[in-house]
């Protein structure tokens, strides 16, 4: 009976340690505070005080959203048109999504959709968009590209297929006044 004590106490001790410092890890992390969780009423309302909304969704694990976010997505933040706003939306967790935004020295806020489970996300991203959007075209691939305007139609629909533009296309449209 001691020396099951002794273990559990000793279990217990080794998780708190472990615990403390994996929250220490990300704490000094202050990308943190670009970190929103997904919120409908609160993405909803960006739509429709913009006349146009381009929003991009996409995940920690795929390449093409890393490089279409730091090629294309972070630059068009500091010139963006006042009529215009970006709403970017991530499936992963906190502490990777702030690694990521760290690295990247992007200080923009993303909307989180909590935790990744590599093809199971678009499943996720379909949920949400159907009911962001009702009728829509359906998430097959990340990162998606959506152009919308105020009354939340879709003015340009974009993910991975064969002619995909990515999210260069829907900024070119938006300085070239093209949609």
């Amino acid at each position: 009976m001691k020396k099951l004590l002794i273990c559990i106490s000793t279990v217990i001790l080794c998780w708190g340690c472990f615990s403390q410092n994996e929250r220490n890890s990300h704490s000094d992390n202050v990308y943190h505070k670009y970190i929103r969780e997904y919120n409908k009423l609160e993405i909803d309302s960006i739509i429709q005080d913009n006349d146009y909304t381009i929003i991009f969704a996409w995940t920690q694990w795929c390449r093409a959203s890393h490089s279409q976010l730091k090629d294309h997505l972070i630059p068009f933040f500091s010139e963006i048109p006042d009529n215009v706003s970006v709403i970017s939306i991530c499936c992963t967790d906190a502490s990777k999504l702030a690694d990521f935004l760290k690295e990247n020295d992007c200080k923009y806020p993303v909307y989180l959709l909590s935790g990744s489970w590599m093809g199971l996300d678009k499943w996720r991203l379909n949920r949400h968009f159907h009911t962001l959007f009702g009728n829509y075209k359906s998430v097959n691939y990340v990162p998606v590209v959506i152009l919308c305007d105020t009354q939340k139609q879709i003015l340009n629909w974009d993910t991975i297929n064969k002619d995909y533009h990515g999210i260069n296309y829907s900024i070119l449209q938006i300085k070239n006044n093209t949609y």
